[in-house]
């Protein structure tokens, strides 16, 4: 059955609407497995963003900017931070986007974006401490973001390049997004310390432009990054972002198909989605989707919606171009859908989003929000048991490329001798304590004895550290350290 999107007629009249047939189609697969709905948890605010932690755990930020990690079997919730400042307005404004360092806890980091006056975001990185399982210490990385009462996007992704994906709304700004010395209305690329990534087409931290309210970042397995974002009255798009790329907000809305549109694809290198709706739905969160636990979904896009209450399937034809099959799923049966999360083992979470202003007169319930598990009793899933961030961090650390032979003594009281596994003539060291701030260190610190670093520990308390050794090579590694003062 071909779905129909509705477009105005122009934009002079909004409120016209004509039926216009885009190609997409709504499809039900012949074999198509008996998918039930299990809650996680109940009694959340909001939840935003979801992340798969490796210590298979849910972890989950509000748009209250508490940060939570959840037990996916049991539904336990555990705070482990609640952002100071965080500014809700009636409308969106909050904590929006949230991501674990790629080598966390080995690299104790989260990252975080939210808005914390009525006209400004940041974007912080949060120093977690394994002794305290809780966050510690907070840095600014990207500060004075233009921000507003909705608008402000956003989600945060880890690239296959290794560098920080981000996606900015345009905070009711319209053209900042053609602006590209501006960060709203963007996908920005950036290192791990929010400095620009050194390849980037602009010169800055911009990757691509145009967008008006992303709220879905996903690669595929492939490496594609997609982003999904809200259209004005019309025109939701799901975009597949190039770098350089120019997506056409404010001057195209959707496809170029209205004589003004027209005209300005005529003068803009625009790139046109590959899926959009019209009337708006509303997407949010999104994952791509490509496991055998549902296996009509493989090499798919699941895409949340807000106003339209339920759950995309979007099939992508083999090159990951073009949307080729759309299935709606379980509308109004969860109330509004703010987030999808898909870990490793083909399970697959929703998070719904009823306990804010677009939602909380008519769908909130007695126990919304909540995470809730799509399950498919048919699969026989791999299981990931979850498990203790530090037996994740010392895990890390056995598995990291050998640097050192020994380390002693330990405990060490006033001096620490370090045996390299090679002759070197010169290496670099940091001492970290358990909230992963660093205590001591030195670069490229020229050895007396080649192979073999000598440190005075006697400005450290007693307690457990963390040294980490690097060579000019670049091979590093952590190892525990216990310092006793006598």
């Amino acid at each position: 059955m071909w779905s129909c999107n509705f477009r105005p007629m122009t934009r002079l009249l909004k409120s016209m609407w004509v039926a216009v047939c885009v190609g997409v189609v709504t499809w039900s697969p012949v074999a198509q497995s008996e998918l039930q709905l299990q809650d996680v948890t109940t009694g959340l605010t909001v939840p935003w963003d979801l992340v798969w932690g490796p210590d298979n755990h849910i972890w989950c930020m509000e748009k209250t900017g508490r940060i939570t990690r959840i037990h996916p079997d049991e539904g336990t919730v555990e705070e482990v931070h609640q952002i100071p400042g965080v500014y809700q307005s009636f409308d969106n404004s909050g904590a929006h986007a949230m991501m674990l360092h790629p080598d966390f806890p080995a690299q104790p980091y989260l990252y975080v974006n939210y808005t914390y006056s009525e006209f400004r975001g940041r974007l912080d990185k949060l120093t977690y401490s394994l002794s305290e399982g809780a966050v510690v210490a907070s840095e600014t990385l990207l500060d004075e973001l233009p921000g507003n009462s909705s608008h402000n996007g956003s989600r945060l992704q880890e690239g296959p390049d290794g560098y920080m994906y981000f996606c900015t709304g345009d905070m009711y700004m319209a053209m900042i997004a053609q602006d590209v010395d501006n960060l709203g209305g963007k996908v920005l690329r950036m290192d791990w310390d929010g400095n620009p990534a050194p390849d980037n087409p602009f010169g800055n931290r911009v990757y691509s432009y145009g967008h008006r309210n992303p709220q879905g970042l996903t690669f595929s397995d492939s490496g594609q990054l997609y982003l999904s974002e809200h259209g004005p009255a019309n025109d939701d798009e799901v975009n597949r972002i190039v770098a350089g790329g120019n997506y056409g907000w404010p001057h195209i809305e959707g496809f170029c198909d209205t004589p003004e549109e027209v005209s300005a694809c005529d003068s803009l290198t625009q790139i046109p989605p590959i899926a959009a709706w019209t009337p708006t739905e509303a997407p949010c969160g999104m994952s791509y989707f490509n496991h055998p636990s549902i296996p009509e979904w493989e090499s798919t896009l699941l895409l949340c919606f807000l106003k339209q209450q339920h759950l995309k399937v979007l099939h992508l034809d083999d090159a990951g171009e073009s949307v080729e099959l759309e299935e709606k799923m379980w509308e109004q049966e969860m109330g509004r859908l703010r987030d999808v999360l898909v870990a490793p083992n083909g399970r697959v979470f929703l998070a719904t989003s009823n306990r804010e202003i677009n939602g909380w007169d008519f769908l909130a319930q007695d126990l919304d929000d909540r995470i809730v598990e799509v399950v498919n009793p048919d699969h026989d899933y791999d299981v990931l048991a979850p498990r203790p961030i530090r037996e994740v961090f010392l895990e890390q650390v056995a598995a990291q490329t050998h640097v050192v032979n020994v380390v002693f003594p330990q405990p060490a009281h006033t001096d620490l001798s370090v045996l390299l596994d090679r002759e070197l003539d010169e290496v670099s060291f940091r001492v970290f304590d358990t909230h992963g701030r660093q205590v001591m260190g030195a670069d490229n610190m020229t050895l007396s004895v080649p192979g073999l670093l000598n440190v005075s520990v006697t400005q450290l308390a007693s307690g457990m550290y963390v040294l980490r050794v690097a060579t000019a090579d670049g091979h590093t590694q952590a190892l525990p350290l216990v310092v006793k003062r006598r």
